[in-house]
């Protein structure tokens, strides 16, 4: 029995087949971030509003409805004189409101201008979509690692619970080592408990993006896209101007563009209103009478009305244009941010594959026969045991802030149409 567990304890830890892999696997993560973007409600709604603005400045140029007119005139009144009196009649005259050429361009490029920015929120939508979409799989990647090495841990367990048992009946152990490895067993179940309600959290947000319902299944993330290598690092002169295919610097370029136009068509405003008009008497007996009417409005209180709303406009513009100049800089520091971020995790992913992973799996095997010799407390062996599972959850979580590093500053930068520059 004795040399059993010897031969047992002995053996090298290595992580064992994880149950969980029978379990169906997810589908790839480009899938699931289409599958977003053609149900998700947010992207839809957004597409109809577009829809909408783009419908609407088909009439933008339309000239407003004519106006007719009754007219009854009478010479000699209250007498009725049509007839017998050139001043007397009684007809009907129409009149046109009309566009100066200048007004109508200013509402068509104010019209096309909201197109666009529309587009542009669009773009923006959908992209910061993906980017949840890619996170939450990253998520989902560290949630299922760990629950696979929380099954080979449950193995471990049962191995230490029975080298320990054996021992404290041989009297080579206490009762309090026995005790340790049974709260161990606990402890690691209560842990399988919050991973799946974590599962469950990340599963419920990620069905919420696709439109689907909450408890909509999805299989084991058992891999990430790999990371390509970043062209340059943090601070270097790539990052140092935001590139004008960036989301939010085109969405902000098309505020400044609406603002621009706006100006235009408030200036517009100022310049005189015109209309044409024509009517036909009917004059009794006599013959009937034509006219024909040109009008212009008095400018009295163009200035006072008008001058107010060109001033707004213009702060509008000038407001649009700093929002810009912020959001640069924003996205300036952010891109600096990811940056690290993603070479930081690199870094750690080859420190955790080349040197952390190896030795603490050394340590486990050394600091378990020391026991087995008596040359160590059970204590050891369980803190190694702990800090067996946190290494491998460890990897997992560098390799998942990578791929979510990758994936953000790829939607922060628009370095490709679709996929993340980890693709």
């Amino acid at each position: 029995m004795f040399a059993l567990i010897l031969l047992l304890l002995a053996a090298p830890v290595v992580a064992q087949p994880p149950q969980v892999a029978e379990t169906p696997t997810a589908p790839p993560v480009e899938q699931l971030v289409d599958r977003a973007l053609a149900r998700a409600p947010s992207v839809a709604a957004r597409k109809a509003r577009l829809d909408a603005a783009e419908i609407a400045a088909k009439t933008v140029d339309v000239l407003p409805d004519p106006m007719v007119e009754f007219e009854y005139r009478a010479g000699g009144f209250p007498r009725f004189t049509i007839g017998s009196d050139p001043g007397s009649m009684l007809g009907a005259s129409v009149r046109q409101s009309l566009l100066t050429k200048g007004r109508r361009e200013a509402r068509r490029a104010v019209a096309n201008a909201g197109i666009g920015q529309g587009r542009a929120e669009l773009n923006t939508l959908t992209t910061a979509l993906a980017t949840a979409v890619r996170v939450l799989y990253a998520q989902l990647y560290v949630i299922d690692r760990e629950r696979e090495t929380l099954v080979d841990a449950g193995q471990l367990v049962s191995l230490l619970e029975a080298t320990v048992s054996a021992r404290y009946s041989a009297g080579a152990s206490d009762q309090a080592s026995v005790l340790r490895v049974q709260l161990e067993r606990t402890r690691l179940g209560e842990r399988v408990a919050d991973v799946a309600n974590e599962r469950i959290a990340a599963l419920i947000a990620l069905n919420r993006l696709m439109d689907d319902p909450p408890d909509t299944l999805i299989g084991t993330v058992r891999e990430l896209p790999v990371a390509a290598q970043f062209p340059a690092a943090a601070g270097e002169p790539t990052l140092s101007v935001v590139p004008k295919t960036a989301p939010a610097i085109v969405l902000k370029h098309a505020e400044i563009e609406v603002a621009t136009r706006r100006v235009a068509e408030a200036r517009q405003e100022l310049r005189p209103s015109w209309s044409v008009g024509g009517g036909l008497y009917w004059q009794g007996g006599l013959d009937r009478m034509a006219t024909f009417n040109v009008g212009i409005e008095l400018p009295f209180r163009k200035a006072r009305k008008q001058r107010p709303l060109i001033a707004a406009a213009e702060r509008e513009l000038q407001a649009a244009r700093l929002d810009l100049a912020d959001t640069s800089a924003e996205v300036r520091a952010e891109a600096a941010r990811l940056t690290a971020d993603w070479q930081t995790a690199t870094l750690q992913i080859e420190r955790y594959r080349s040197a952390i992973l190896p030795q603490n799996s050394a340590a486990l095997d050394a600091t378990r026969s020391g026991y087995l010799v008596g040359r160590g407390d059970f204590v050891s062996v369980l803190d190694e045991f702990r800090r067996w599972i946190e290494v491998r959850v460890g990897l997992a979580r560098r390799e998942a802030d990578r791929y979510a590093a990758s994936a953000q500053l790829d939607a922060l930068l628009a370095k490709a149409a679709h996929g993340p520059l980890s693709q």
